[in-house]
């Protein structure tokens, strides 16, 4: 009976994981594994690769198996996590093999929010929206771009197209989860990065 009202007085928490190993390493593991090129879930993270998961994901089969074919080519690699607990608060976590876990509780630094008349926030999962968001985007080319991810503080995930070099903002997103902004997003420019917030303040 205590573990069940113990469970029941818990919450479900928004977790962010990253893989995150040399571009070398991470290129190679996903190209034996037979992973697509354009796989949404490869990022760029601090001039390595990563490939992320969070819990609206479906499992995390894929993220095990990549670990499994790094550890056994004898590459280093590392596991950061971010948890969300809290409404402007986070908890960071990392993993990696020659240095101990380590986890730091902190106010999580918050986007400006783009000017309605500089960028307004599309809302994906209208068809409106959609539409509205893939003509921001129409003339830009993915190479000329990088997409911002992260949970907001209503529970829906908000993306941020911005320009490379003067990181002008170029559009702005939202939608009930990653995953959608992620396809969503690579199906209008296909091979962008993306990035995603997954350090603590310093």
């Amino acid at each position: 009976m205590a573990e069940e009202e113990a469970a029941e007085s818990g919450r479900r928490l928004h977790v962010t994981t990253l893989l995150v190993a040399s571009r070398r390493a991470l290129d190679n593991a996903l190209a034996e594994l037979g992973f697509a090129e354009d796989d949404d879930r490869v990022i760029e993270h601090d001039g390595r690769l990563a490939f992320l998961t969070c819990s609206h994901e479906e499992d995390c089969d894929d993220l095990f198996a990549l670990i499994s074919e790094l550890s056994a080519r004898g590459e280093s690699w590392e596991l950061q996590s971010r948890i969300d607990t809290d409404a402007g608060r986070a908890i960071y976590q990392s993993l990696a093999r020659y240095r101990p876990v380590e986890a730091v509780d902190t106010v999580v630094e918050e986007d400006v929010e783009p000017e309605p008349k500089e960028a307004p926030a599309y809302d994906i999962e209208t068809p409106e929206g959609l539409q509205a968001l893939k003509r921001a985007l129409r003339r830009i080319e993915p190479a000329e771009a990088f997409a911002t991810i992260r949970p907001d503080r209503g529970g829906r995930a908000t993306a941020r197209i911005l320009r490379r070099g003067s990181r002008r903002l170029i559009a702005a997103a939202s939608a009930d989860d990653e995953a959608k902004l992620r396809a969503v997003i690579r199906e209008i420019l296909p091979n962008v990065m993306f990035d995603v917030a997954m350090k603590p303040p310093v």
